[in-house]
């Protein structure tokens, strides 16, 4: 099933295609070529619905159009036909131009937005992940242990893991194990 976008492209281009037919019908039946400026609206609404090649052909189709009308006569003028089919022709081009260049900064915008809702997801994921310790923490100059919002006391391991996505492993630094080396020399008997 199309989703709205496409259909609403198809309905801008199919009131293009009406707007361009009945101005031919106009130029036909009232000998007014001026109508022909119709085309402008086609090529448009080709290129917006559905990019450059579509504009492209809409461009050589009227051309095509306006050459068969001029040359088996059904549309009659006294200026020449080149007088008016040059100018149409510029005037689509331009459009036609420009509107591709449209398009395109409209894809670019729509990947660049694409992206930035990525980069916020993956920022917003990483911003619920953080858990992190702030302020001042009471702790016992003796035992080490901290205070929480409760009042309790807690382990310092305990109380960094759980406020803190630390994992804490042990171990003795050189300055300690040099202590406890001594420490345990001075208590075992000597011989």
């Amino acid at each position: 099933m199309p989703n709205t976008t496409s259909r609403t492209r198809v309905r801008v281009f199919a009131a293009a295609v009406a707007f361009y037919l009945s101005g031919v019908s106009v130029a036909v039946l009232t000998d007014v070529p001026s109508a022909m400026s119709a085309s402008i609206v086609l090529v448009a609404g080709a290129v917006w619905a559905f990019g450059v090649q579509a504009g492209i052909s809409a461009l050589v189709l009227e051309l095509m159009v306006g050459f068969v009308l001029f040359s088996t006569q059904a549309l009659t003028s006294t200026v020449p036909p080149i007088t008016i089919l040059v100018p149409v022709l510029i005037t689509d081009t331009v459009v036609l131009t420009s509107l591709t260049a449209l398009r395109r900064a409209e894809f670019r915008q729509g990947a660049i937005e694409g992206r930035l809702r990525e980069k916020n997801a993956e920022l917003q994921a990483a911003l619920t992940e953080v858990k992190e310790l702030r302020g001042m923490l009471a702790i016992c100059a003796w035992c080490k242990c901290i205070r929480d919002v409760d009042g309790m006391w807690n382990k310092l391991e305990s109380y960094l893991s759980k406020h803190s996505h630390a994992t804490l492993t042990h171990g003795v630094c050189p300055t300690c194990a040099t202590n406890m080396s001594s420490e345990v020399q001075s208590l075992s008997p000597t011989a």
